[in-house]
């Protein structure tokens, strides 16, 4: 029996991660997929090595050569991984390392996004333009969006720096039914759905502190921000699962972005003709906020004006760490 099968004739998962690690580090990746695949056995003979097997899933993905990271794309998903398999391979490999070995899916095209967010040019014709209906490299507007790593022992996702805020006096308004609310409001699915947070938004008509007002608070910090700042804002909490859900990858967050940006333009019946979404967007006032209190954990409070329609919209999404 070899030194792989009695360990995980053992099934000590701590055992079982330090040996993947280990394979992995040597760059030993026929170990690491005979490993995988001895786990997966013993689950079923009752053994709960599921985790020790997407482990070994990631560590190929993040580490091995391109060929057989761009192969982990057809392995079950898993909400036990630190991020989707698109966005381990988008940030860890090159799309000219990648291409020959990616198939004609829709993963391929989510990949070429991945690798576009991080300023990669990916020729024309490469990937398919309707599984992400929006321009694969961001625009001179957009951003910069926040980083993400992937390292051996998992992923970082930081949030986007914040600017200095001022103290200011909110003012009473009543919120109403709004479609955009409704857009903010679905940036944060996931860490209502899958994690522990809570979210609201507000619509109101008059200015950004009656929106923020509506929360019924009397005093917040306020900063304006370019519309850019505002877009890598609402696409980390649409990339993110929050402190407990499943990462849905940065490609997935821009996406989700760039929609609710046109729902809050009144573009979004022209999807996906992108044509004066720039200008549309700069004629907004866009901004964070914070409401006094240390921030812990995860949180996005971001809030946009309409000075022309007379509109100001706000959002709280917060979940715990």
């Amino acid at each position: 029996m070899t030194d792989i099968a009695k360990a995980v004739d053992r099934a000590d998962p701590d055992e079982l991660v330090r040996l993947a690690d280990g394979l992995a580090d040597s760059r030993e990746w026929a170990k690491v997929e005979d490993l995988r695949e001895r786990c997966r056995e013993a689950v079923e003979r009752g053994r709960q090595l599921w985790g020790v097997a997407h482990w070994c899933t990631y560590r190929i993905a993040h580490g091995a050569p391109p060929e057989l990271a761009a192969a982990q794309l057809s392995e079950p998903r898993s909400t036990l991984l630190p991020g989707p398999v698109t966005e381990i391979l988008g940030v860890r490999h090159t799309w000219a390392d990648l291409a020959e070995h990616l198939p004609a899916s829709p993963e391929r095209s989510v990949v070429a996004h991945e690798r576009g967010i991080r300023g990669e040019s990916i020729p024309a014709g490469e990937v398919d333009p309707s599984v992400v209906e929006i321009p694969i490299n961001p625009e001179p507007w957009e951003g910069p969006y926040a980083p993400v790593e992937y390292g051996p022992g998992g992923g970082t996702f930081d949030p986007p720096e914040l600017p200095s805020m001022e103290a200011v006096d909110l003012d009473a308004a009543e919120p109403m039914e709004d479609e955009a609310a409704d857009a903010l409001f679905d940036l944060s699915k996931s860490w209502l759905a899958e994690s522990a947070g809570r979210a609201e938004t507000r619509c109101v008509e008059g200015s950004v502190r009656g929106a923020i007002g509506s929360f019924g608070l009397k005093r917040a910090r306020l900063a304006e921000v370019p519309a850019g700042v505002a877009m890598s804002w609402m696409a980390w909490l649409g990339a993110s699962g929050g402190a407990y859900g499943t990462r849905k990858g940065g490609a997935a967050g821009r996406a989700s972005a760039w929609w609710t940006l046109a729902v809050l333009t009144g573009l979004d019946e022209q999807w996906p003709d992108f044509e004066g979404l720039a200008e549309a967007a700069a004629e907004l006032n866009w901004y964070v906020w914070n409401d006094l209190a240390p921030d812990t954990g995860w949180v996005v409070r971001l809030a946009v004006e309409d000075p022309l329609d007379g509109l100001a919209w706000a959002l709280m999404a917060v979940d715990a760490r």
